[in-house]
């Protein structure tokens, strides 16, 4: 038997990434923070930081145990180092988003209105973001998780699952869209947004041909949002011209 070859065990897997975590992520997730009473939206918040930390180290340790199980190479799921040409090359872009990130951080909290538009910008998904350092520490820690689990799942797990039919180009591509729409609680511009974060998730695994810068620049993008968002509720008393929700 060719244990590179999806079982039955492979296609459940990929059922749960495509199908029932996006339904779950809509329906029990953010479903539930559009429907809490204000009072009780930080305790709802909180206790869905923790679930989907908890869901994700789940799923991703299945995948890892499934993968040792069937005597499959750790290089075809993106976990071995192998420093490459295109590895290093991929570095100079994640610090260049470094460097970018850090300048225009700055530049936002010390402009009003700066803060008063990422507010605007966030309000479809507002009770989704931290708004207090408590809520901070728990999406820091969700930050960190998705890097490392979103990645194994949708990048080096999903992609290796599709290519079986599509070949990598398609399996990425694929892979891509299905990132998105698992977003699709986000709106629209969310799904969008995510697929195209997604994409360069993918060419950077492709590229430098591990998964491990992707989860680093996965893991800082979202630490980025979630501490900007904090900041800018903490900065709450709105710019005369901000209206007021």
């Amino acid at each position: 038997m060719n244990p590179n070859a999806p079982i039955w065990l492979d296609h459940v897997l990929v059922v749960l990434l495509a199908v029932v975590f996006p339904i779950r992520a809509s329906t029990f997730g953010f479903r539930r923070l559009v429907m809490a009473p204000e009072v009780l939206v930080p305790t709802v918040r909180l206790s869905l930081y923790r679930q989907a930390i908890a869901l994700q180290w789940s799923l991703a340790l299945a995948t890892v145990v499934l993968w040792a199980w069937r005597g499959r190479t750790w290089h075809d799921l993106g976990l071995a180092l192998r420093p490459s040409v295109g590895f290093w090359i991929s570095l100079l872009p994640i610090a260049a988003l470094v460097a970018v990130i850090a300048a225009r951080r700055r530049g936002a909290l010390n402009d009003h209105e700066a803060v008063a538009s990422v507010r605007r910008r966030l309000r479809h998904v507002e009770r989704m973001l931290p708004h207090d350092r408590r809520e901070l520490w728990w999406f820091l820690r969700l930050s960190v998780t998705a890097g490392v689990c979103e990645e194994l799942l949708y990048r080096g797990y999903l992609i290796w699952y599709l290519a079986h039919w599509l070949g990598v180009a398609g399996g990425a591509a694929l892979a891509t869209v299905v990132f998105g729409v698992g977003h699709l609680y986000q709106g629209p511009r969310g799904v969008v947004t995510t697929a195209l974060a997604g994409g360069l998730m993918a060419v950077l695994y492709l590229a430098s041909g591990s998964l491990y810068l992707g989860m680093v620049a996965h893991a800082l993008a979202d630490v980025h949002s979630g501490s900007l968002a904090q900041a800018a509720f903490a900065m709450r008393d709105p710019a005369p011209d901000e209206p007021v929700v």
